[in-house]
């Protein structure tokens, strides 16, 4: 063999379903030979020594809000997929909820044209729900995953949640829902009881001068987060009543679990996503970190059954993991010791959340390969990416994700790409990090230095 791209040598990658001694050949950003070691090895542009460590397809990652263009003051494609890298994704997926908002096939052509001058990874992009709904074909000719739905707005704010996105009626959403089915569009919802959180919030929280950030937590979870399930409920039924593929956001109810598999057993075609936060995050940091970890905490029966379901033997339903990374300013985030209501919610992920779960295969709470099949394998099938990313075979891309499982680290704002200017996760320790990622052959992140440029990534379609 002539000269190749790289080699990768002496790692122990995920190939065929399991982990296995093996050296990787790459060339023209494809993965052209995987071998034994010990066989001869072809001259390479550039060789990488992954002794010692797991070699990991790229992760896929289709939940990431990087905030351009409109609210650049928060995150950007480049700051968002510098974050990305150092996490090990390979491909991020943005979302809509930018100004103007992408729910138009021209915005939708527009954003992918921004993207590609500065994004670090490959990405893809969830358009919101186009005014004229005879336009979704058009945005699904562009290779997108589907159509993102938001069941809410916020109240005491503008944003993430706006206005101009929200489907609050349920009439309007069928209608979405019916004709992403006639376009074999999947439609992607984050699920919510507007109405409900309104009046709970009205009534047994704001009337009586509840608005610290465990009030505004435990207003989400009111009722034994009757909010949620309610809304998983309507969504699953109308999935059933127009046969759409509904990907079901946010699943992080005890309830809900449970709903997502029987309707899945019964044929509703359904696939949900779960967000790292809803594992780790518990009343306890709520109380110490307030704003800088909301809007999200899950209850402990809820984040038992989100750890039950990921690590049965096998998976119940079509499930992986995806961040919500959704980063606001630091500024953003301080009114909310007062009134979390006011402060913007959401928070940065993207960076740390496969440590997070590195650490946990280190504990003995789930395995690396169960890792592996939620951020690699799932999101690849589940959106035809399958054969191209989130696997390590030859005619795949050559994305890695390349970890050291022993090696320690602290987490800290201090060594995070976002710009928000703080970590939800701030000084937690955790041992299990990845230590180089790589893109179609090029690293782009290596040893806590971003070593790719802004406009490398490529949009990559959906293969329908």
């Amino acid at each position: 063999m002539s000269k190749v791209q790289m080699v990768i040598k002496n790692g122990n990658a995920y190939v065929d379903g399991r982990f296995q001694d093996a050296d990787i050949i790459v060339n023209d950003g494809k993965i052209v030979a995987i071998v034994k070691p010990g066989e001869e090895l072809p001259e390479a542009g550039t060789v990488y020594d992954a002794a010692g460590k797991n070699i990991l397809p790229g992760l896929i990652d289709t939940h990431v809000h990087m905030r351009e263009p409109g609210f650049t003051h928060k995150e950007d494609i480049t700051t968002a997929t510098m974050a990305a890298a150092a996490g090990g994704v390979t491909l991020a997926v943005d979302m809509p909820n930018v100004k103007p908002s992408t729910n138009s096939p021209e915005r939708l052509i527009e954003h992918k044209a921004l993207a590609a001058t500065k994004s670090l990874v490959d990405f893809n992009h969830w358009p919101g729900p186009p005014q004229d709904l005879n336009d979704i074909p058009l945005m699904l000719n562009e290779g997108v995953l589907g159509i993102k739905v938001f069941m809410m707005n916020d109240t005491k704010r503008s944003y993430p949640h706006m206005p101009e996105l929200g489907v609050l009626n349920d009439g309007h959403l069928y209608e979405i829902m019916k004709a992403c089915a006639d376009s074999n569009a999947i439609v992607a919802v984050h699920p919510h009881n507007q109405e409900l959180m309104e009046w709970f919030e009205q009534n047994y929280f704001w009337s009586k001068g509840l608005t610290k950030p465990e009030d505004y937590a435990h207003c989400l979870r009111y009722g034994d987060s009757i909010i949620y399930d309610s809304a998983f409920a309507t969504l699953l039924l109308f999935a059933r009543s127009t046969g759409v593929h509904l990907h079901m956001l946010h699943l992080n109810t005890y309830l809900g679990c449970h709903m997502v598999q029987q309707a899945y057993e019964e044929g509703v075609n359904v696939s949900a996503e779960m967000n790292p936060p809803h594992f780790f995050i518990t009343m306890d940091d709520v109380l110490k970190r307030g704003p800088y970890v909301l809007g999200t905490w899950t209850p402990p029966k809820d984040q038992q059954e989100m750890w039950k379901t990921i690590t049965k033997p096998e998976l119940p339903f079509p499930l992986m993991l995806a961040t919500d990374h959704a980063p606001h300013h630091i500024e953003e985030k301080e009114i909310g010791w007062e009134d979390m209501w006011k402060a913007h919610g959401g928070a940065p992920y993207i960076q740390d959340y496969l440590s997070l779960f590195l650490n946990a295969v280190n504990e003995g709470r789930i395995t690396l390969e169960r890792v592996v099949e939620l951020a690699c394998e799932q999101p690849a099938k589940n959106f035809g990416f399958f054969g191209r990313k989130g696997v390590i075979s030859v005619g795949a891309d050559a994305d890695f994700a390349i970890v050291d499982m022993n090696q320690e680290k602290i987490i800290s704002k201090d060594t995070s790409f976002s710009k928000c200017g703080y970590n939800p996760f701030e000084g937690w320790k955790v041992k299990g990090i990845p230590v180089c990622t790589i893109v179609r052959g090029a690293k782009v992140y290596e040893n806590g230095e971003i070593v790719g440029k802004p406009g490398y990534g490529k949009f990559i379609p959906v293969d329908r």
